[in-house]
């Protein structure tokens, strides 16, 4: 066990076990099993449906970092090794550009967390990050009721200043490809950030809109990202399986007419190098006073079309 990291208490429902390569925890209910990894940015790294699993994750081997209470030059090191790909479900904070080298705070995206238990929940709570001044904590499980195999995340940003912040809570999911997202799109509320961004080709897609809601398929090597105001916090990921046609919805609070980084409620990202797309949920931005925190709380419920 990497130190640093608390093993939760047996009777709680976690157990130690490896992760997609890493040492972590695990936690079963009904088909759904969680695996999490509180050693690299305490990522959800594994999310499984009868056995068979819905996030993209890399070789560990592919992963490594340094250890970085080591590390004294964060944005040298971020020079030397580029953006860094390390899979599953993570807190990044937004807006994105005002990270150092443009590449996520090293220590809230690859720094060991403390993990504990608290009322069956693994909560996981980074170091205080060097870049940002802000801590993350991450809390997961399965929501109190037992008939229920629902996934219950919270995610924190605390200011660890001694000023305010404006931040934004940004969750990201990398999903194993291929499969379709569909959203629920104000009029006008779905835009390609190809025409902002300069590092975005054209899409070379125009996602189907029907009866207020919006499918991009995540299919195949295409590079694109799209960005959402949507009607209501939800969002729908459909995946083919060997169980059938996987529904994977989040659902989560939304702010009408509230201030967002990126000018979006949710994204979609489609990686052109890596077998995954990414499912993206925003908080609004907020002034956080010091020793203040802001948070955004999702419900994931994962079962099969009918």
């Amino acid at each position: 066990m990497v130190e640093g990291m608390l093993l939760p208490p047996q009777g709680h429902g976690w157990n130690a076990a490896v992760v997609c390569g890493w040492p972590g925890f695990e936690r079963l209910r009904g088909a759904i099993r969680i695996g999490i990894v509180p050693q690299i940015g305490g990522r959800i790294m594994s999310l499984q449906f009868r056995g068979e699993e819905l996030l993209y994750a890399p070789d560990p081997a592919s992963a490594l970092v340094p250890d970085l209470v080591l590390v004294e030059d964060l944005a040298a090191l971020k020079r030397m090794t580029g953006f860094r790909l390390f899979g599953g479900d993570k807190t990044w904070v937004a807006p994105e550009w005002s990270w150092v080298e443009r590449c996520p705070p090293l220590d809230l995206d690859a720094g060991v967390y403390r993990c504990t238990v608290e009322a069956d929940a693994c909560v996981m709570t980074s170091p205080v990050c060097r870049e940002t001044g802000l801590q993350v904590i991450r809390r997961v499980g399965f929501v109190a009721d037992l008939n229920s195999t629902d996934i219950h995340l919270v995610e924190t940003l605390k200011n660890m200043t001694d000023k305010p912040l404006e931040r934004g809570v940004w969750n990201v999911t990398q999903v194993a490809r291929p499969f379709d997202v569909h959203l629920p799109v104000v009029s006008g509320g779905l835009r390609s950030y190809h025409l902002e961004d300069t590092t975005l080709p054209d899409p070379l897609l125009t996602p189907e809109e029907k009866d207020g809601w919006a499918t991009i398929p995540c299919a195949g090597d295409v590079c694109f990202k799209f960005g959402a105001i949507v009607r209501e916090g939800q969002i729908v990921v459909v995946k083919a399986t060997p169980q059938g046609r996987v529904v994977f919805t989040r659902f989560f609070d939304i702010a009408p007419g509230g201030a967002y980084a990126h000018q979006s409620m949710a994204e979609v990202f489609n990686s052109p190098r890596y077998p995954y797309g990414e499912v993206e949920v925003h908080a609004p931005l907020s002034v956080i006073p010091p020793g203040g925190q802001v948070s955004l709380t999702q419900r994931w419920r994962i079962g099969v079309a009918g």
